[in-house]
């Protein structure tokens, strides 16, 4: 915010000015009226929003400008005063100024000797400040506030008769108290920019003073002080510390980095003007770069591209010099622009074509359609996401959201030995809890969690799932951003009564691992047809002998099984858990789409055939299966019936009896044809696994 007196405005104006006008311009450019408010004497204080990027305008002479530009008339003359002084590196002062900080970017110091602070301040600024809310305090203090009322250049006076040696500007390498000039005393924050002499602290830099070298009626010597402050400095410590002043606000929000010689001048020749005394004509200058315009290049084709304008090159370069831009056409259509140093919002050329059209009234520009090239591009994750979503909802399972975050100890609990793809160890650097130390790099302890915290509320029949995010490490000794990974992971548990008692049904029919796994195949046959699951006890979640590993297209995607009593027991309440828990997991980002063909199905009638196989244990049904369904394209089905081991079977193998269904779609199959197929299969099984029909 920043409020002014409409007289003032008027005062240091060269042209007549509307209120209504102004008011009108103002909000049109989109300063906002915050408040208007009459005063005694028949004057208007007018307060307007300022945006953050527009600092320029926290100043009587910022709105001026504004105010020429709404009138299409020259820039108006900056304040100035006529005070000659060179403006010097060396120091030629009583006290030397040490610059000890990169977040000085300007200081301008002028020393004048010999005044009288016990004069009556000028009536034009005192009616100003006592306008604004700023107490009238000494001559050299309200001259101080009326400059930067006017120029928005803020500034700091010293006694120079309460200081000790040299003044040095520095950040402070630790946490120090000042006592400041509103009577209480602050801790500054180490890194803070504060100036002091060879004794003490005299001030924390645009922000404000302390009484070591506190202007009074009694003083006779000052240094002005005209800076420019880094941005990021003030604003942090002004937070930490919550001191906020004019001159912090105008600091924070950042200053016109030329503006400080200007403003030194005009103050000094003020003081000396109201409170007499010599002003030392060799300033102290310090600049940490020299000053070069930025220069911006604008082309018609881009303005007239974004704005949506048919504008000629001249018609943009009149706008722009409106706006104080130094223009110079290039070729025709091209335009080189020198920015001026209080737009420090213009960074690029979007910036010059903005201002461009603000001046050429928005209301101007004639609507125009969007034109974007905007193919879409199929999102495979998002979309397996929701094929498996829609799937388990319609199988009656409901979703689950958990954190992405379990205890540090979780992979203890689950029994992941370090060698599993399913351990992981990536911590939190600042956990909230201990129970959110780890980023879990499976989804089973959540799920588990989640099941027993059901059973606590009396719920035996669970079927839930989750879709999220699995995280861990490329290599467990390497280090670096890059090394971390993260997948996208589907998991479901269920548990409980699959058939309960009742009508027809004698007893009640529990969930088993073959609901798991079918469960698991009929999910994935919409993704693959190269999909096998065998069995791998190396995962440590699964009871022995009841968990297999998911494969697809001969790559590792998942794992099911039947989760272990021992890793349930280690879960508080995991007693609860009366019935087989079985669980799977798999990674579906990279599953592609099956593709699928319309088959005819056969009205001819199948032939199904059982053979009784002798199978060394250790051999995968899969294995197999795959072999027999290959051997003929009449096979359209292969199945386990039933597995036996025992009495009348060789220690170490198994005896195996699988359904074989034949079929033709155009015929009934001959018995010539269904014992050809079968001659091919018993040679390729006796030859490739040793698996032979039991005698």
């Amino acid at each position: 915010m920043f409020r002014f007196p409409y007289s003032t405005l008027k005062s240091i104006s060269d042209t007549e000015i509307s209120y209504e006008s102004l008011l009108e311009w103002l909000r049109y450019q989109g300063f906002e009226i915050a408040s208007i408010e009459k005063t005694d004497d028949g004057d208007t204080l007018i307060e307007i929003e300022v945006k953050a990027n527009r600092p320029d305008m926290l100043s009587v002479e910022g709105v001026l400008r504004e105010v020429y530009i709404s009138q299409k008339i020259p820039a108006p003359k900056t304040l100035d005063a006529d005070l000659k002084l060179s403006f010097s590196p060396d120091n030629n002062l009583s006290h030397k100024i040490r610059i000890l900080s990169k977040d000085v970017h300007r200081y301008c110091g002028i020393e004048i000797t010999g005044i009288d602070n016990t004069v009556k301040t000028p009536d034009y600024i005192t009616d100003v400040l006592t306008k604004l809310g700023i107490p009238s305090i000494s001559p050299v203090v309200d001259i101080s506030n009326y400059v930067l009322v006017l120029t928005g250049q803020p500034s700091h006076i010293f006694d120079t008769d309460k200081l000790s040696g040299d003044i040095r500007v520095e950040n402070i390498a630790e946490e120090q108290t000042i006592s400041t000039l509103n009577g209480t005393d602050v801790k500054f924050p180490a890194g803070a920019l504060i100036i002091s002499d060879d004794e003490k602290p005299v001030c924390a830099a645009g922000m404000i003073g302390s009484p070591n070298a506190e202007i009074t009626p009694e003083t006779k010597n000052v240094i002005i002080e005209c800076a420019n402050f880094d941005h990021i400095i003030i604003r942090t410590t002004s937070k930490k510390t919550h001191v906020s002043t004019m001159a912090s606000y105008r600091y924070e929000r950042g200053v016109d980095t030329e503006l400080c010689y200007r403003g030194a001048r005009i103050l000094a020749k003020m003081i000396a003007d109201i409170c007499g005394g010599k002003v030392n004509t060799k300033a102290y200058c310090y600049r940490d770069t020299e000053y070069k315009p930025q220069v911006l290049t604008l082309t018609t084709e881009r303005t007239n591209a974004l704005l949506g304008t048919e504008l000629y090159p001249d018609e943009i370069a009149d706008m722009l010099k409106r706006c104080y831009f130094d223009v110079k056409v290039i070729d025709g259509t091209a335009m080189e622009v020198k920015v001026p140093s209080f737009r420090l919002d213009i960074e690029i050329d979007a910036d010059l074509i903005e201002e461009v059209g603000r001046i050429y009234g928005y209301h101007n520009i004639k609507p125009q359609p969007i034109k974007l090239y905007a193919p879409y591009i199929e999102n495979k994750i998002n979309k397996n996401a929701n094929l498996l979503r829609n799937a388990m909802v319609g199988y009656g399972f409901v979703e689950v959201l958990t954190y992405g975050f379990i205890p540090a100890d979780a992979m203890k609990t689950l029994a992941v030995p370090e060698t599993s793809p399913y351990y992981g160890d990536v911590q939190i650097l600042n956990p909230l809890a201990s129970w959110y130390q780890l980023m879990r790099p499976n989804m089973a302890y959540n799920l588990i969690q989640t099941a027993i915290n059901n059973m606590s509320a009396t719920r035996s029949n669970i079927k839930i799932f989750e879709l999220g995010k699995t995280f861990g490490k490329k290599d467990a000794s390497a280090t670096g951003y890059e090394n971390y990974f993260e997948k996208n992971m589907f998991a479901l548990l269920l548990t409980g009564t699959k058939i309960p008692k009742g009508f027809g049904v004698s007893k009640e029919i529990k969930y088993s691992i073959y609901d798991a796994v079918a469960l698991v195949k009929n999910l994935l046959s919409e993704y693959t047809t190269d999909l096998r699951i065998s069995n791998n006890d190396g995962f440590g979640i699964f009871e022995p002998g009841a968990g297999a590993e998911i494969t697809a297209g001969g790559k590792h995607i998942g794992i099911v099984g039947k989760i272990s009593p021992e890793v349930l027991s280690g879960f508080e309440n995991g007693k609860l858990a009366k019935d087989d828990v079985f669980y799977a997991e798999f990674c579906y980002e990279n599953l592609g789409e099956v593709k699928k063909s319309i088959s005819y199905q056969s009205s001819f009638p199948s032939v199904v055939r059982e053979y009784n196989f002798v199978v060394k244990n250790g051999i995968h049904f899969q294995d197999y299966k795959d072999l027999i369904t290959s051997a003929s394209p009449f096979v359209i089905s292969v199945n386990p019936v039933d597995v036996y081991f025992g009495t009348g079977v060789e220690k170490g193998f198994s005896s195996v009896l699988i359904s074989v269904e034949y079929n033709a779609v155009t015929r009934t199959l001959a018995a010539e044809e269904i014992e050809a197929a079968e001659h091919i299969f018993k040679m390729k099984l006796s030859e490739k696994f040793g698996i032979v029909l039991k005698s």
